[in-house]
């Protein structure tokens, strides 16, 4: 069920330039939410009328943590914010990701402001799980990940802190043994990424990262071509209201 609130902001800090974790006090949102959902955020200023749907970077008994990058006029606003402010929001929003049985083990691929979204996925996954984080230049949060216990691989484009490249690429020369795979990140990776699970016959859960306004389903403006197994057609599927989390196989992504 979708909540409208107001958030006391309990702690915010600048993680590297222009990238920000706030966290809120919302616990109509915490006790229901689930990792890889997302809520919509309403700028204070309120000549800015769209609210900005950021992922649930963490979740607590009563807060939330976001993670968010400064690109506009609403971010701006939200990294100005100070402790005790307060902040209006919506959510929690999105299907989130399906959990693996006991036993099974999971890679974990994150790519960019992708990242965060599956910080409290690493947290509750039952089982062994291997993390793969890509970065342009310098890494944010993996000691976060590594904080949960869990193997943390680090891949960027300068070679910033561990393996030279992609994060495909780090992972193809690991070659890590997986049931599961989830992941978040720009389009072309989480495309490269659903390729290679199809190639090693490893379902993939993959949380899209598409523009969004209303952040409810009512404007489209969203959407991602799916095919589900044994439909002839592909069919038009909200982001925001269906997903943000589909199956690797599913999406049309050529399309």
């Amino acid at each position: 069920m979708n909540t409208y609130c107001k958030a006391a902001i309990r702690n915010q800090k600048e993680l590297m330039t222009g990238i920000w974790k706030m966290e809120l006090e919302a616990p109509e949102i915490a006790h229901s939410a689930r990792p890889g959902q997302f809520i919509q955020m309403y700028p204070p200023d309120e000549r800015n009328l769209l609210a900005r749907p950021i992922s649930l970077a963490a979740i607590h008994g009563e807060s939330v943590e976001v993670v968010y990058r400064v690109v506009g006029k609403g971010t701006e606003q939200f990294s100005r914010l100070r402790d005790n402010d307060m902040v209006q929001l919506m959510g929690p929003l999105g299907n989130g990701f399906t959990l693996p049985e006991a036993g099974e083990r999971s890679v974990i691929i994150g790519g960019g402001l992708g990242i965060p979204p599956l910080l409290e996925l690493s947290k509750r996954i039952p089982g062994e799980a291997e993390v793969f984080l890509g970065y342009a230049d310098a890494p944010f949060m993996d000691g976060d990940f590594r904080g949960h216990g869990r193997k943390v691989h680090v891949a960027s484009q300068t070679g910033n802190g561990g393996f030279r490249g992609t994060v495909l690429e780090l992972v193809e020369a690991i070659a890590p043994f997986a049931d599961r795979v989830y992941a978040c990140g720009p389009r072309q990776m989480l495309q490269a990424v659903a390729e290679w699970a199809e190639r090693q016959g490893i379902p993939a859960q993959v949380s899209m990262e598409e523009r969004m306004a209303c952040g409810i389903g009512a404007c489209l403006g969203c959407a991602v071509k799916i095919q589900k197994p044994g439909e002839k057609d592909w069919q038009y599927l909200r982001v925001c209201r269906d997903g943000p989390v589909f199956s690797g196989r599913e999406v049309v992504w050529n399309g």
